[in-house]
């Protein structure tokens, strides 16, 4: 049985993000999406794809903690 697809506004919804954005990460491929229909076809996002973006998301933000931040840069010609 294949999982249950989503609206690009149920997906949207449950990111707590606005259409325009599940737009642009199906666009970049961040999040994978299905095309339904003919010419530009209606987006559909099935659930595991959801879940493996969401996994993606987690693993980026935990890998970003570990990075040591660059120093301060100074910049001379402000005086304060």
């Amino acid at each position: 049985m294949t999982p249950p697809l989503l609206t690009v506004a149920m997906v949207a919804e449950r990111l707590r993000v606005s259409r325009t954005t599940v737009y642009q990460l199906v666009e970049s491929g961040k999040l994978g999406a299905h095309r339904i229909g003919g010419g530009r076809g209606a987006i559909r996002v099935s659930e595991d794809e959801l879940a493996a973006y969401l996994q993606r998301c987690r693993d980026t933000a935990a890998n970003n903690t570990q990075a040591p931040k660059p120093p301060a840069r100074r910049l001379r010609h402000l005086r304060f």
